[in-house]
This record gives C-alpha cells, sequence and structure tokens, in this order.
C-alpha cells in the first residue's frame, strides 16, 4: 500500500480517512475476508464455499507448496520447537547463520536478517543517517517506507512526485551544497501499479552525483527476478556501494521475514547492533527460518532459473492476451502486478465483485491504497495460475469493461 493519497491529511485526519474508505470496502464485502475452511492449494482459494481462481497471492513462484520447504519447516520444528523466545541480542538459533550466509551468496551484499521488511526499514533506516543527512521519498512509495521516514527524527524528509526524477535530479543538486547525504527512498517495483523504478536513469543520476545514496524496498521484486532471485535493483544497478536494498523473505520467497543488503560488512554490523526491532523485538520463530534456508538453497540451484522463467512466460501471455482483446493494462512493464483501472470507488468494488462471481478472486485497488482518480482491480500472477485460467480472466476483464462502458453511455 502506498501513501499517494494520504500525504495532505495530519495523523488523526489520516486515520479517519483510512476508517471511512475501509468501511466502504467492508460494505461492498470484498476485502477483510475469511477463506472457508479447507486445504489451501494455491491456484484456488474458496470464500463462502466459493472457489475461484487465485489471481490475489504475492507468493509469484508458487514455492509454499514445494515439498522440501515444508519439510524443512518440519524438521526445523523436530530440532528446535515451535519458537526460540529470545532476543536476538542474547542468542540466535543456528539457522540464522545458514541463512545469511545463503542470502550473501545469493545477493553478493552484506546481508542482515530482520523479521519483515518493514522492520528491516525501521532498523535500517535511522541507523543509515547522520547529522546531516536528508531523506527525499517518493510520494508513492511503499506505507512502511513513509512510516519508517517518519519516525527519522531530526532527519529532514522530502516528498517528491511519483518517478519525477526531473525533480529528483534537480532536488539533489541543490540539496548536496548543504548536506553530506541525500538519501532516495522508494520502491523497486511498486505494488499496487506494478511498475518498475527507473533505474536506468537512477544508474546514471548517481554517477553525476556523489552525494546520492538510494534506499530501495525491492520486496515485490525478490525471488522472480534477478540472478538468484535478488531482485530488480541489485540485479541492473552497476555501481551498489551507494545503495542499500531491503528484500522480502514472504511473498515469492514463501517463508518470513525480510533481509536488509548493505554494501559493506560495517554497515551492516552498525544495524545488526542498533537498529532498534534488532534489539528489542522477538526473533523469526524456526519453521519459518526452517523454510526459508530452504527456500535459499533452492535460489541457488541451476534449476530455479526454469522456475523464474516459466513465470516470465505467464506475463508475456498476459500482456500478448490482454492486447489482443483489447483489454488496457495501466503500465507496460511485465511483472506478476497488473491494474486495471475502472472508474470510481463504488465501480471499483462492484467490478470486483463481478469478477468473483465469474470465479477469479482479484483485489479492489481504491483509496486508501491508491488515488480516487486510480481505482480499479490489482491482479497478480503466479506459476499456480494456468494458461487457461489467465485467459479465461482476460476474457471476463474484457467483457465486463464493455458491460461497464455500455452502462456509461446509456447513462
Amino acid at each position: 500500500m502506498s501513501q499517494q493519497s494520504q500525504q495532505s491529511f495530519s495523523p488523526a485526519a489520516l486515520v479517519d480517512f483510512m476508517e471511512r474508505s475501509f468501511k466502504v470496502g467492508l460494505g461492498s464485502g470484498v476485502i477483510f475476508r475469511t477463506a472457508s475452511p479447507g486445504d489451501y492449494t494455491g491456484s484456488h482459494v474458496v470464500v463462502d464455499g466459493h472457489s475461484m481462481a487465485n489471481f490475489a497471492s504475492c507468493s509469484y513462484l508458487g514455492l509454499e507448496q514445494r515439498a522440501e520447504l515444508r519439510e524443512a519447516a518440519i524438521e526445523a520444528i523436530r530440532r528446535y520447537g515451535t519458537q526460540l523466545s529470545i532476543s536476538r541480542a542474547y542468542l540466535e538459533s543456528p539457522l540464522y547463520v545458514e541463512l545469511e550466509d545463503a542470502l550473501r551468496r545469493i545477493t553478493g551484499g552484506s546481508v542482515l536478517v530482520t523479521t519483515s521488511t518493514t522492520a528491516a526499514h525501521l532498523s535500517a533506516l535511522p541507523v543509515l543517517m547522520r547529522d546531516h543527512d536528508v531523506v527525499v521519498i517518493d510520494k508513492a512509495a511503499h506505507a512502511s517506507l513513509h512510516t519508517a521516514v517518519a519516525l527519522l527524527h531530526g532527519t529532514p524528509v522530502i516528498t517528491l512526485p511519483h518517478g519525477r526524477l526531473d525533480l529528483l535530479e534537480d532536488k539533489v543538486h541543490e540539496l548536496a551544497r548543504t548536506h553530506e547525504h541525500v538519501w532516495y527512498v522508494l520502491d523497486g517495483l511498486y505494488s499496487m501499479s506494478g511498475e518498475f523504478a527507473p533505474f536506468a536513469r537512477l544508474a546514471e543520476l548517481l554517477e553525476r552525483e556523489p552525494r546520492l545514496h538510494l534506499y530501495v524496498d525491492d520486496a515485490h521484486a525478490t525471488s522472480w527476478c534477478g540472478r538468484n532471485g535478488r531482485g530488480r535493483a541489485l540485479d541492473v544497478l552497476p555501481d551498489k556501494s551507494r545503495v542499500v536494498v531491503a528484500l522480502s523473505l514472504n511473498k515469492a520467497f514463501s517463508a518470513a521475514g525480510g533481509a536488509v543488503v548493505f554494501p559493506t560488512d560495517a554497515l551492516r554490523d552498525r544495524a545488526r547492533l542498533c537498529g532498534g526491532p534488532m534489539v528489542f523485538s522477538g526473533p523469526i520463530q524456526p519453521p519459518m527460518l526452517g523454510a526459508a534456508v530452504a527456500s535459499a538453497q533452492l535460489h541457488l540451484r541451476p534449476e530455479f532459473v526454469e522456475l523464474q522463467a516459466q513465470l516470465r512466460m505467464r506475463i508475456g501471455y498476459m500482456h500478448e492476451v490482454a492486447r489482443r482483446r483489447g483489454v488496457p493494462l495501466a503500465t507496460s512493464s511485465e511483472t506478476p502486478i497488473v491494474n486495471v483501472q475502472y472508474p470510481g470507488v463504488q465501480g471499483a468494488l462492484a467490478f470486483t465483485r463481478r469478477l468473483w462471481e465469474r470465479g477469479y478472486f482479484v483485489s479492489p485497488s481504491a483509496p486508501p491504497a491508491v488515488p480516487p482518480e486510480r481505482c480499479g482491480i490489482r491482479l497478480t500472477l503466479s506459476l499456480n495460475n494456468s494458461l487457461a485460467d489467465i485467459e479465461g480472466l482476460v476474457e471476463a476483464l474484457g467483457e465486463e469493461l464493455a458491460a461497464g462502458a455500455e452502462m456509461a453511455t446509456v447513462a
């Protein structure tokens, strides 16, 4: 969820706005639902006894059902129990050592595992900031990033319109005169629109502006994208000496937790020792650490590239069928996140409900997640989706969009 539609609110007004928005969604019956009891296979979800093809999962590679991850979680319970309820400041599970070593091989950087990607931001950003630093954040960055930078007491924070690198360049040039480091905080893959950050232009800007540093939340690009699943930012930025990247061990990694990739061991160690959640929060528990180690080992195997290729094939097929059937997608970025816009909050919620009735589980895209003018639906692709289901979904999208346009014309 981004903060793109929330920047002008006071904290209390923001809570009121979110409550009103979520109550509208609750009234439509398409958010805050509970799955019906039964086994979960990944390909379908069941709500109120109604089975639907699952186009809402962020487990893009479908690894949560793989035998090696399930068995690793079970084995970790056998060896270590359901929890090790001790702060890592005192004692950590040996599985952490295995996991961070594997992630170092995956990313090529110095890795710190955290309990979540949000905890990664809360651990890393405060210790990265120095007395004469400044933060510039993309307005559409994930809400967890806005939450984290709001806690940087004493560090100036400037919000820029989404994707406006022309404004960023001017701002960096200006701020570099008075600040030691200018940190640009952004998403590597935006979770609602499905678009990548403009990394080629950012690489050029990094080369021209020696005081520019990047902090990238690449949670939604982890695993399915990049060599060994290291994500987009670490894969395409040629100079990572001034880049810190947060990854997700949930989503496509299919375990639990997050990770921060630092360019040096010194920065990693500083966050390990001084990052608030690293000292004062509990650990990832043994079963999910076991699953994470198994997932990391899979990422390092030669056959992992085939899993990535199978997902890219489905993404390409989705875009091909959408073009053929005249279904407009919000962006041309070929990622597992697809956004189809539909006017109005109530229209988007009703659109979601109609797709559910046709057997396709998708998510509404509406405030507070996006601005009112960008309402619609958000769907995700994974290896659990068959080509037939993808084609059927696009056909349903086309028919519902055509019906909506006809109704608008009549009205």
